[in-house]
């Protein structure tokens, strides 16, 4: 069911705290946008997918794509994801999420 499921793409908002003030550039751990990613994806499944898009600190930029891995514990396989961020307002952004049909070799 994941899987067909993952195949959509998902986009989900979010505001992130970002200290005392949030002059840009907005930087975000690729950790967090990951989370943030896999939330998306759950919400359009049912199913919370684990995301790995690294550990770097990633600048907010609209069109921003960040590969990833899309771990699906079901079916036990993984596939590659890209996660686009977009509609950035400071720290406020959206991700939408492409999964790969086929799972990594």
């Amino acid at each position: 069911m994941l899987r067909s499921a993952i195949l959509a793409l998902a986009v989900i908002s979010t505001t992130l705290l970002a200290g005392c003030s949030s002059e840009p550039p907005v930087e975000v751990s690729a950790t967090a946008i990951a989370s943030t990613a896999a939330a998306a994806l759950e919400e359009s499944t049912g199913e919370l997918p684990e995301l790995d898009c690294g550990s770097d600190t990633i600048e907010l930029k609209n069109g921003r794509v960040l590969e990833c891995v899309l771990s699906d514990l079901t079916l036990v396989e993984n596939f590659d994801a890209e996660v686009t961020i977009s509609d950035v307002d400071g720290a406020n952004y959206s991700v939408s999420v492409t999964v790969a049909e086929e799972p990594r070799e």
